[in-house]
């Protein structure tokens, strides 16, 4: 599992490259596109990552694919590389009060208006572009779907393990412009008191090397995640969510079983242990239920909206005993780049092939696709939500939501009384308040009531289970 998801330890702010995969033309004339974003916290990453290689999909789905990369070109007789890589860390997200903050999201942006520019000579369909994206990436696909709503360039949203109402985001400016002064200080550049228009200009002269280096030094899982990541600027990131309305066009999104299992097996390695219960209503909190909410925000826009859960749990993609399906265990599965030692099952290969498939049938189809592929379209009412490798089964195996969703808890926000799931639907409302989620130790209206209402993050509410997430540093994403 390291070699798939090794990653390159070459950075650079020249970063404005794609990759492209494609074959000589068979199939459609134009083909639909799946544009990839790939995850780690904001923070690090790359789509140079061997399991995130697009090649066996555009060879397998006749689809073009593109990604975000750092600089390199290669061309090959079944396809074409390119080479983009969005900014991370401080240099995405710098959170300058006197400058543009969002930096990373706009790459991704002038990326996918690249795309639409230029993907037809590759053999790419302009008018069908799907984003996908993973943990991080996830979350980026959604708020660009909450960004650029009256102009999307894309055709649909695929949202793996991630969502704007995901638990921790997005920052406060006075949050990250702290962080942004702690560095700035720290390579003599000033701080909060001094002239804005100095301080910048003294960053300027700085390496991007030099600035990352004086980033604040975190150990253990906080390493991972660090200190700058999307910002409420209300233009392209913005503090309610569950009052807006997304880009009207269809979604796909979902999250794993056991989301935990990642962050678990982390914890582990490093020695520190934290109860079961804690990584339980970790899974629920920052992923399962925020797919859920994301979800109804479609139904309520009256868009086509699917929803998944991914159970697989095979020999040469476990990385522990407890891990189970864990965050990221999905994309050696779509992507097809599962390890060869041990070899896949033939469960394992046939699912594969069914959710690549699958994600092809979106792509190639957004509003219809995956109704043929005989995918029921998300109700809450119904068993509509799909288990992916469940039990080693290929096929939807629909369930009703209610089955993993009845945990979720929300809160009056005028009143801060505790209610019990099931989902409700974002613009709804309970005593004429707007509902939104809560995290708790319990999952019970009973457990919430120890939470404590803020006024930041678009009125989210943090918990004891939210406290000692942050505390072990476990509020962002791979």
């Amino acid at each position: 599992m390291d070699s798939i998801f090794a990653t390159p330890d070459k950075y650079s702010e020249d970063c404005l490259y794609l990759n492209v995969w494609t074959k000589p033309q068979t199939g459609e004339d134009k083909k639909a596109v799946l544009v990839w974003i790939y995850g780690g916290g904001f923070n690090s990453g790359s789509a140079a990552i061997p399991g995130n290689n697009g090649a066996n999909i555009a060879e397998l789905e006749d689809v073009v694919v593109v990604s975000f990369k750092w600089v390199f070109l290669l061309h090959l007789p079944a396809q074409v590389l390119i080479a983009h890589s969005y900014r991370l860390s401080i240099l995405g997200f710098p959170g300058n009060p006197a400058g543009p903050n969002n930096l990373a999201l706009l790459d991704q942006r002038l990326a996918i208006e690249w795309v639409r520019d230029n993907i037809e000579k590759f053999g790419g369909d302009k008018s069908r572009v799907t984003l996908f994206g993973q943990s991080a990436g996830s979350v980026s696909v959604d708020l660009y779907s909450y960004a650029w709503v009256k102009d999307p360039i894309a055709s649909g949203f695929i949202a793996e393990s991630g969502t704007a109402f995901s638990w921790g985001l997005p920052h406060a400016k006075a949050d990250i412009a702290a962080s942004w002064f702690t560095v700035t200080a720290t390579l003599g550049c000033g701080n909060a008191s001094s002239d804005s228009t100095s301080v910048l200009s003294c960053m300027r002269s700085k390496t991007s090397t030099a600035i990352l280096g004086a980033l604040p030094a975190a150990s253990g899982i906080a390493a991972v995640l660090g200190y700058f990541g999307p910002t409420i600027d209300d233009t392209v990131v913005f503090a309610n969510y569950s009052d807006r309305t997304p880009a009207k066009l269809p979604v796909l999104v979902g999250s794993n079983n056991y989301e935990a299992g990642y962050f678990r097996t982390e914890f582990a390695l490093a020695n520190m242990t934290v109860p079961d219960l804690y990584w339980d209503e970790y899974t629920l909190q920052d992923f399962t239920c925020p797919a859920g909410i994301r979800a109804n925000a479609s139904v309520t826009a009256n868009s086509p909206i699917w929803r998944y859960r991914y159970f697989g749990d095979f020999p040469n993609t476990r990385i522990s005993s407890e891990a189970g399906a864990w965050h990221g265990a999905e994309m050696p599965i779509i992507f097809d780049t599962m390890p060869s030692d041990p070899a896949s099952t033939p469960e394992e290969i046939s699912i594969s092939s069914y959710m690549r498939g699958a994600w092809a049938a979106f792509a190639k189809d957004p509003v219809k696709g995956l109704t043929t592929y005989g995918w029921p379209s998300y109700d809450v009412t119904k068993d509509t939500l799909i288990r992916l490798a469940y039990d080693n089964i290929t096929g939807t195996n629909a369930v009703n939501p209610a089955m993993y969703d009845a945990n979720c808890v929300y809160v009056n926000v005028s009143s801060t009384d505790a209610v019990a799931g099931p989902l409700a639907t974002p613009g709804a409302s309970t005593a004429n308040a707007t509902s939104k989620p809560l995290t708790s130790t319990s999952g019970s209206a009973s457990g919430a009531a120890t939470a404590t209402a803020s006024s930041s993050r678009g009125g989210r509410f943090e918990s004891q289970i939210g406290f000692v997430l942050a505390v072990f540093g476990v509020a962002w994403f791979l």
